[in-house]
C-alpha cells in the first residue's frame, strides 16, 4: 500500500469538496451582493426623484448635480442638470403614460457608461426621469468579486493544509503498522538466514558422497543445533513481535526478585564463566510475569557470560522500584554501540551475538511498566540494570 499517494488522495479529495463548497457560497455571496448594491442604486435614484419633486412643488428647480429631467409626451423635454446621460426620455415617458401607472424603472448604455433610470408620472402627460450612473456599482461589483476570490483562495489553500495534516495524523498508525510489518518480516529473513545456510551446508556435504557413521552423526547434530537456534530466534522474534504491538500481556503476581535471580544464577552453566547472586539485604516483592522476566533476565546473563569471566547479580529495592543489576567483569559494550545496544540485531562488542536478546529484554520491562539501561564500568567491564515496579505491600 503507498501510504503516501493514499495521503494525497484523501487531502486532495477534502480540498475539492471545500472547493467545491466554497465556490458555490462565493457564488451566493456575490448575488446577494450584486443585489444589495442594485438596492442601493435603486435608493439613490429615489432619493434623487424626490429631492426634484419637492424643488418643483416649491416653485423652484432640481439642483444642478441632480442629474433630472422634465418629459411631455409630445417630446418636450427639459434636462435640470448638464449630466452627460442623455436618457431615451421619449419611450421612458411612455412606459408611464397609462392613467393607473405609478412608477418605472429600466437601464440603458451610453458608449462604456451603463446607467439606471427612475420614472416617476407627473400626470397623464408628462413625468419626470432621474438616472444614476452605474459605473460606481461596476465598480463596488468588482471589489466584492476580488474579496471573496481572495477569501475563496485563502480558505481553499487552508483546507489543503489541514487535510494534509490530518491525513498524517489518520494514517500514522496505519504507517506504522506497515513499518513494524516490514521490519518483522527483514527481522525473520535475518534470523533464519544463517541457521538455515548451516542446515543446507551440513546436508549437502552429507549427502556429497558416501560418508562413515560418525560423520553422519556430526552433521545431523550441526543442523539439529542450526533449527534448535532458528527455532529460538523464531519464538524470540514472536514474543517480540506480540509485546511491541500489545498482544502478549504480562499476568502480574507479586514475586520475589532476589530469589529469581538466585534460580536464575543457578541454572545457568556456561564454560569459563561463574554466575553468582548476591544475598539480598531484603525481599524485594515485584508485580511481574514470573516467566516473562525469568526470560529477561537469563538472556541478559547469558548475554554476558558469553563474554565475561565472572556475572555478578544484586538486588535492591530504589524508590518504587525493584531494581536487579547484572554487571561481568568482561570488555564492556563498544562506545560507539552502547546506545543502540538493545536495538534488534545490534552486537555490543566482536564477542556478543547479534540477535533479539536484549530488544526483547527492553520490550519485556516496557510490558511491566519498567525500564532497562546498560553502561559500562569504571573499573571495566558492564552492568545492566533491570527496573520493576515493586507490590503495594512492597511499598509499604
Amino acid at each position: 500500500m503507498n501510504l503516501r499517494r493514499f495521503r494525497w488522495i484523501i487531502t486532495l479529495l477534502a480540498t475539492l469538496l471545500t472547493a467545491l463548497a466554497t465556490v458555490s457560497l462565493s457564488i451566493a455571496g456575490y448575488q446577494l451582493g450584486a443585489h444589495d448594491l442594485r438596492r442601493d442604486t435603486a435608493r439613490q435614484a429615489e432619493r434623487q426623484m424626490a429631492e426634484a419633486l419637492i424643488a418643483l412643488k416649491n416653485g423652484g428647480k432640481p439642483a444642478k448635480d441632480n442629474p433630472t429631467w422634465w418629459v411631455r409626451d409630445d417630446g418636450a423635454s427639459e434636462a435640470f442638470s448638464d449630466s452627460p446621460a442623455d436618457p431615451p426620455l421619449r419611450s421612458l415617458q411612455q412606459q408611464v403614460a397609462s392613467p393607473d401607472a405609478r412608477e418605472s424603472s429600466d437601464t440603458f448604455a451610453r458608449g462604456d457608461d451603463h446607467y439606471f433610470a427612475l420614472v416617476r408620472p407627473l400626470n397623464e402627460a408628462e413625468a419626470l426621469v432621474t438616472v444614476v450612473n452605474l459605473g460606481d456599482e461596476s465598480d463596488r461589483r468588482w471589489s466584492v468579486l476580488k474579496r471573496l476570490l481572495a477569501g475563496a483562495v485563502l480558505l481553499i489553500g487552508l483546507a489543503f493544509g489541514v487535510a494534509w495534516w490530518v491525513a498524517g495524523r489518520v494514517l500514522a498508525p496505519a504507517r506504522r503498522a506497515l513499518v513494524e510489518r516490514r521490519g518483522f518480516l527483514a527481522d525473520a529473513a535475518h534470523e533464519m538466514r544463517t541457521p538455515l545456510a548451516i542446515i543446507q551446508a551440513s546436508a549437502s556435504q552429507a549427502l556429497s558422497r558416501p560418508r562413515e557413521a560418525e560423520e553422519y552423526v556430526r552433521s545431523l547434530a550441526e543442523i539439529r543445533s542450526a533449527s534448535e537456534r532458528a527455532a529460538a530466534g523464531v519464538n524470540e522474534l514472536l514474543d517480540l513481535a506480540r509485546l511491541e504491538s500489545g498482544q502478549a500481556i504480562p499476568r502480574l503476581a507479586p514475586l520475589r526478585l532476589d530469589l529469581l535471580a538466585e534460580e536464575v544464577a543457578a541454572s545457568i552453566r556456561v564454560d569459563g564463566c561463574e554466575v553468582l547472586a548476591d544475598e539480598a539485604s531484603a525481599a524485594v516483592v515485584v508485580d511481574a510475569d514470573m516467566a516473562l522476566l525469568r526470560q529477561a533476565i537469563d538472556n541478559v546473563v547469558r548475554n554476558a557470560a558469553r563474554r565475561a569471566p565472572n556475572v555478578r547479580m544484586s538486588t535492591a529495592i530504589d524508590g518504587r522500584d525493584g531494581v536487579l543489576s547484572i554487571a561481568d567483569d568482561g570488555p564492556g559494550f563498544d562506545p560507539n554501540v552502547l546506545p543502540h545496544v538493545f536495538d534488534r540485531f545490534r552486537r555490543g562488542d566482536s564477542q556478543g551475538e547479534v540477535g533479539l536478546g536484549l530488544a526483547l529484554v527492553q520490550a519485556i520491562l516496557a510490558a511491566h511498566g519498567g525500564a532497562v539501561a546498560a553502561a559500562n564500568q569504571a573499573g571495566g567491564g558492564a552492568v545492566v540494570t533491570l527496573r520493576v515496579p515493586l507490590t503495594r505491600a512492597g511499598l509499604n
